[in-house]
């Protein structure tokens, strides 16, 4: 009797396992066998078609060149591009963090824009509020607007006949200036003060003090001087005004004159205060200007017992 034999026993088994396995493939063989037949109907039908799908590889084939070409054209459009736009984006790179920048400045601004609107909102609304009440003005002043042109419309009759009468008080001005000066001319008492300019001043409106203030002024221009030359009759009479009221007030030292007809002008300086004959006196700069010169003279003013102001020779 034989020994119990492994590699025998294996042997077996496996012969068993192909042998079952023959089995399956066995039983599946009328399966394989329809699913041949029903490939080779399919095939059958396919095989027909077999030129027209060759010839529609063929065509995709020669348009897939076309593309291949298109793409190797578009790839080295993209590469001779590329470094141009690269460099450009690095250009660009600055301006766009400093946008970034200036949005984010904006947005932390947005809190405060709201704000700002919401008060603006407040005050439209107040407006509006207020608006009947401006509108009520406006219609109030439409209303006097009315009214005073209908009343000036009354006094256009008035002043057509205003005016008729300047014109005649223009034309006999003339005529009373010149007897006026004929008085200055024949009087003896006031011939002094006429060529020294205060009777003009008086006549013209510009001397607006009394007459016995500013009397004792005469002689303010030396006659030897070359502002006696040049100045005229009404720039006499308006430095001794001026000078009147420079004297009289103890907290300025300077003032000005100009006479826009003769185009002269001048500044008075006044001195600190000083006493001679036991009365206040005042050393005056008089600087004058007329036909692009200048000169400067100097009086001295004292006031007398009267309180009037007069020149020292």
């Amino acid at each position: 009797m034989n020994r119990f034999s492994i590699p025998q026993v294996v042997l077996a088994l496996a012969i068993a396992y192909l042998a079952f396995s023959l089995v399956k493939v066995a039983n599946q063989i009328p399966h394989i066998v329809e699913i041949i037949d029903k490939t080779n109907v399919t095939v059958d039908k396919i095989t027909p078609q077999i030129p027209d799908i060759l010839s529609t590889i063929n065509s995709i084939n020669q348009q897939i060149n076309g593309v291949v070409a298109e793409v190797a054209s578009v790839r080295a459009m993209v590469e001779n591009q590329l470094p141009p736009l690269l460099q450009e984006l690095e250009l660009m790179r600055p301006v766009v963090n400093s946008v970034l920048n200036e949005s984010q400045q904006y947005s932390q601004n947005i809190p405060n824009l709201l704000t700002h609107l919401s008060t603006l909102e407040n005050q439209i609304t107040n407006v509006q509020q207020q608006l009947p009440l401006v509108l009520k003005r406006v219609d109030d002043v439409v209303k006097m607007t009315n009214d005073t042109t209908a009343e000036l419309a009354k006094w256009r009759p008035h002043s057509t006949e205003y005016i008729e009468q300047i014109k005649h008080s223009r034309e006999d001005i003339p005529v009373y200036l010149t007897r006026a000066e004929n008085l200055v001319t024949d009087s003896k008492t006031i011939g002094r003060e006429a060529s020294s300019g205060l009777f003009v001043g008086i006549l013209k409106g510009a001397i607006t003090l009394p007459f016995d203030v500013i009397s004792g002024l005469t002689g303010i221009v030396d006659k030897d001087s070359r502002s006696a030359k040049y100045l005229t009759a009404l720039d006499v009479s308006l430095m001794q005004e001026k000078t009147v009221a420079l004297l009289k007030d103890n907290n300025q030292i300077k003032t000005v004159w100009q006479n826009t007809d003769s185009g002269n002008r001048g500044i008075i300086t006044k001195g600190n205060e000083i006493s001679k004959n036991s009365q206040v006196c005042h050393n005056l700069t008089f600087s004058n200007y007329f036909q692009d010169e200048k000169e400067d003279l100097q009086e001295l003013m004292c006031r007398n017992d009267a309180g009037l102001w007069k020149v020292i020779e």
